[in-house]
């Protein structure tokens, strides 16, 4: 009988060691030649449905909790609108491969300029910047200041990567996308 050279016993070894149940190799099966074959669930039609394309970015948006003409979700509104309220602003701010990288000394400089409206923050190295209001936060505020304050538009906060601009008061908050000027989206406490 030939023995095994060393790599292939020391295989044949620890092959018992390497096949937990748990971490990032969890599905795979070490008794066959491929890996388990994850099966995904089906998608409720209803969600392919109410899912939008936003046709600037390409991408698909959550379903809206409220109708741009009335963008504002109260926290009194059923709890499945609060949800997609949540949802649709972490999707307002979640950057795209096709997104310009975020440019934080440009966020910064316009952030300087919006000082006037209130406090202001740069956030995600440069995706979202804050403007922090005593009170009066409102779906026109974060654009009103920014066409007023900076002179600068939505398409060019949206090519230096600045995604959302976000004012807040005590009881307001509300997103303004730069990648489409009539999505805005507020909660209200």
């Amino acid at each position: 009988m030939r023995p095994l050279p060393l790599f292939v016993a020391v295989a044949f070894a620890t092959a018992p060691l390497s096949c937990d149940k748990i971490g990032p190799l969890a599905e795979l099966d070490a008794t066959s030649a491929s890996p388990a074959v994850a099966v995904p669930e089906p998608i409720p039609s209803s969600s392919i449905a109410t899912a939008k394309n936003d046709a600037g970015a390409g991408r698909a948006m959550p379903q809206r909790p409220v109708p741009t003409s009335s963008p504002t979700v109260f926290i009194t509104m059923p709890e499945d609108v609060q949800l997609r309220a949540i949802q649709y602003m972490a999707a307002m701010q979640a950057p795209q491969p096709s997104d310009a990288a975020a440019d934080a000394t440009y966020a910064k400089q316009i952030a300087e300029q919006l000082r006037g409206a209130g406090r202001t923050d740069v956030i995600s190295s440069g995706r979202r910047i804050d403007i922090l209001l005593d009170k009066g936060c409102d779906a026109t505020e974060p654009r009103e200041a920014i066409v007023h304050r900076t002179g600068a538009s939505l398409p060019t906060l949206l090519a230096h990567g600045v995604l959302v601009v976000r004012c807040t008061d005590h009881a307001v908050q509300c997103l303004q996308s730069t990648r489409d000027a009539d999505d805005v989206l507020c909660t209200h406490r």
